[in-house]
């Protein structure tokens, strides 16, 4: 067959005649495409789509939490100790005791504890011991040394060494017949603060390429939806802000490195140089829980339901919430789903599901899974914050096996009387101006009202917060590695 030569501009198309009209057949516009680009329509759906799904981690703090403002960068609160105490003390060198004594002994405390510089224990105190020895404090010789007798005349139920650590309880008093009043108690408090964190972020766009139209249509919940790509890398831009938030609220802590923070350190920001004495961090949820609360460590091994009721007395020894939410990483929520299936049903029976406006239904549409054990009901989760693969969840990571018991009932706070949930975000504001989540757009691009001469779209993120939680003893910390 023949090849016919036509001229066309400077460069030559070259056409294949055939005896047969095909759609399919890409003869014609190949030749033309050879040398003036593709004529072809590209087939490509207009649906972006999500390779990885739902990215966002957020949900944790907004559900469980609330939030509230502070006009200061340090915020405290105060809680009230429990009434009563127990001690620890050593037996002298010169005065410890064996089994069957009934003589008296001096004993020094070793943790004041909540007592500060003063004693403990009074004269009259009666002490139980772990053995279940019962002492009666005669005479306080010093700050923290005390005399006893055992109250029996069985004495000591068992030996007790010199220098070792034993805990006993103060479970009431006595005093002999027109004696005077013992000295009176004041009631102590925990002292609770921490602080605000600056944190910022970014999206810059030039208005010819937000005038580049894609094939993709993509959506932004604040500029509405459309095929230009920068809409995209803002939406993108807010919601990693989100997160980031969020996850300095939970494993943030503050900064106690005085030579980070130390004069003449500083960083270099859009050609200003910044000092860093005022860069200040967050005790985020997992420090507050692992400071100040209750931790259970399973090492390599399973969650077994010895473990689960070892966490359950430890909590009701504390005065634990009777209902908890369990944020859980992917290895510690498979094995907790393990063990609930080989142990038969625990279902959550009577629960309040008091986070989900006492609605079943709505615990379980959000995720959760419930059971009960002794009286203690756990609404687990998968968190996905702690597998995330480029987050928390990075190769070697423990996170995957981390837990967090929360409490979910209300208590009041010492101070106001206000009710409170076990944890919250503070946020900077004062008359009217809020620090909790500011946006704002600059440049001469896009903008109808242009705030400066420079081509570009600038969208701005900035929020000043922090973490608070309530009553630590109250929270438990599960780690398997």
């Amino acid at each position: 067959m023949a090849t016919v030569s036509v001229s066309s501009g400077t460069g030559k198309v070259y056409l294949q005649p055939t005896s047969t009209m095909t759609a399919t057949n890409e003869n014609y516009v190949n030749a033309i495409t050879a040398t003036s680009g593709e004529l072809h329509k590209r087939d490509v759906s207009e649906k972006l789509i999500k390779r990885y799904g739902d990215q966002g981690i957020t949900g944790l703090l907004e559900l469980m939490g609330a939030k509230a403002p502070t006009t200061q960068t340090t915020f405290e609160h105060y809680e009230e100790t429990f009434r009563h105490n127990d001690i620890v003390v050593q037996f002298d060198t010169a005065n410890q005791v064996e089994a069957g004594d009934t003589v008296t002994t001096t004993m020094t405390v070793q943790s004041e504890g909540i007592h500060d510089s003063k004693n403990p224990v009074r004269v009259g105190d009666i002490l139980l011991f772990e053995d279940g020895t019962q002492v009666y404090v005669q005479t306080i010789t010093s700050t923290h040394v005390f005399e006893v007798w055992p109250m029996t005349s069985s004495g000591w139920v068992t030996s007790h060494s010199a220098s070792t650590d034993y805990t006993a309880s103060i479970i009431g008093n006595a005093f002999p017949e027109g004696s005077s009043q013992p000295e009176g108690l004041t009631p102590r408090i925990h002292e609770y603060s921490n602080k605000v964190m600056i944190m910022k972020e970014s999206f810059e766009v030039t208005g010819t390429e937000a005038t580049n139209v894609v094939y993709v249509k993509v959506d932004n919940e604040k500029m509405g939806s459309g095929y230009l790509w920068y809409l995209k890398g803002e939406a993108d831009t807010f919601k990693r802000f989100q997160d980031y938030s969020e996850i300095m609220m939970i494993v943030g802590d503050q900064i106690s490195n005085s030579s980070l923070a130390a004069s003449g350190n500083s960083v270099s920001l859009d050609g200003s140089s910044y000092t860093l004495d005022t860069l200040r961090g967050t005790e985020g949820l997992i420090p507050f829980i692992a400071n100040k609360g209750q931790s259970m460590d399973l090492g390599s091994a399973s969650i077994t339901m010895a473990d689960f009721d070892a966490i359950v007395k430890s909590l009701d020894k504390y005065r634990g919430a009777k209902e908890y939410a369990l944020y859980a990483g992917i290895n510690l929520s498979l094995d907790v789903d393990d063990l609930l299936a080989s142990q038969g049903a625990y279902a959550a029976g009577g629960a309040n599901y008091g986070t989900f406006q006492n609605n079943k239904n709505m615990a379980l549409n959000l995720g959760f899974n419930s059971f009960t054990r002794g009286g203690y009901t756990f609404h687990k989760k998968t968190y996905d914050l702690f597998n995330h693969p480029k987050l928390l969840g990075t190769a070697g990571s423990n996170y995957p096996g981390y837990g967090l018991c929360i409490p979910m009932d209300m208590q009041k706070d010492a101070k106001s009387g206000d009710k409170i949930p076990s944890l919250r975000i503070r946020y900077k504001a004062a008359n009217g101006y809020s620090r909790d989540m500011e946006h704002w757009l600059t440049g001469s691009a896009v903008l109808k009202n242009k705030t400066n001469t420079e081509d570009v779209l600038k969208s701005h993120y900035r929020c000043e917060r922090g973490f608070e939680g309530f009553a630590p003893n109250r929270y438990m910390l599960i780690k398997k590695s």
